[in-house]
């Protein structure tokens, strides 16, 4: 477990660890050489093979979501359930933009 970067290239995340201050979070893939996305420690990665849910992931990490789950603000906490499709994944970014 720990934080992770993510590239939706080649479908790969790369363990950062726990540590936070020791993290590169503007790192290159070291396959394809694009960017790759720092995520949370609450980010698994599906199969490669698996076209629907790393569309969904591309998706979310291109709205700037980097899989925190809960959301904690000053009085509650809210649990999110993962996307199941590319509707519910521009739902579910509109819902985190009013959570800001």
């Amino acid at each position: 477990m720990g934080y992770k970067n993510v590239c939706v290239n080649c479908r790969i995340s790369l363990s950062e660890g726990t540590n936070y201050e020791l993290f590169n979070t503007n790192k290159t893939c070291p396959t394809c050489k694009s960017k790759m996305y720092f995520v949370n420690e609450k980010f698994k990665a599906p199969k490669k093979s698996n076209d629907k849910e790393w569309k969904i992931i591309e998706y979310l990490l291109l709205s700037g979501y980097d899989f925190r789950n809960p959301y904690c603000g000053q009085e509650q906490c809210i649990y999110f359930e993962f996307p199941k499709n590319l509707q519910e994944a521009e739902a579910f970014i509109r819902e985190m933009r009013t959570l800001k």
